[in-house]
């Protein structure tokens, strides 16, 4: 179940989906150097449940994140260094919704606090032991308020489940683990790195309209 990713502050990195929680929207960018980011409408997508990894993350803009990965979800990674937060990483993928395979990683505590009860949900489904990855679909977002401002948490249900993509590779990630991944607390501060929204959320973003009937969902 061990895994290390060594530091990283450049070169290739795999092209990221992000979520704003300011603005309760997701956004991702064509592959391709100075592509521009674009708002995801509908975030629908695999998610590689098995691959999850936490760590420590910096984010710099412009350049890709600097992290140092734990060796398993119940050994944390010495901190590394000023400016470094708690957060996970995970590969996703839609052709459809993100244009192929994109990385999710985030250190914002609600969306922290929304992944672990992901996580929850995918630990006890049972096509979760039969090697089936859920199809997940962001179906609206919570305002939380406090002393920073209001943010919006992302709500997630498991809206189907596929077999692996080939695009999210062989599976050689830590398969589900026995002990829930130890993700940092909801943080009070939004996190820095994400992009500024491009208007004003609703208070209660309504569920994206159901796909037509045999239509894919992702």
């Amino acid at each position: 179940m061990g895994f290390m990713t060594a530091p990283s502050g450049g070169g290739d990195f795999k092209v990221f989906v992000s979520y704003n929680a300011k603005a309760g929207r997701w956004y991702t960018k064509r592959d391709g150097k100075d592509e521009p980011q674009f708002e995801v409408t509908d975030m629908t997508a695999v998610f590689d449940m098995p691959g999850l990894q936490t760590g420590w993350f910096k984010f710099t803009s412009g350049v890709a994140p600097e992290k140092v990965m734990d060796p398993s979800f119940s050994e944390s990674a010495p901190n590394p260094g000023q400016d470094f937060k708690r957060g996970f990483q995970l590969d996703l993928y839609s052709e459809k919704n993100l244009l192929g395979l994109r990385e999710f990683s985030s250190t914002a505590g609600i969306v922290i606090e929304a992944m672990n009860k992901l996580y929850d949900l995918w630990v006890a489904a049972p096509e979760a032991a039969s090697g089936k990855l859920p199809v997940v679909r962001c179906v609206g977002v919570h305002p939380v308020t406090n002393k920073h401002g209001t943010n919006y948490q992302p709500k997630f249900e498991i809206v189907g489940w596929a077999d692996r993509p080939e695009a999210l590779g062989d599976g050689d990630q830590p398969a589900a683990a026995a002990v829930t991944p130890t993700l940092p607390p909801v943080a009070a501060a939004p996190a820095a790195h994400m992009p500024p929204p491009v208007a004003p959320a609703p208070a209660s973003a309504p569920a994206p309209a159901p796909a037509p009937a045999g239509a894919p969902l992702f």
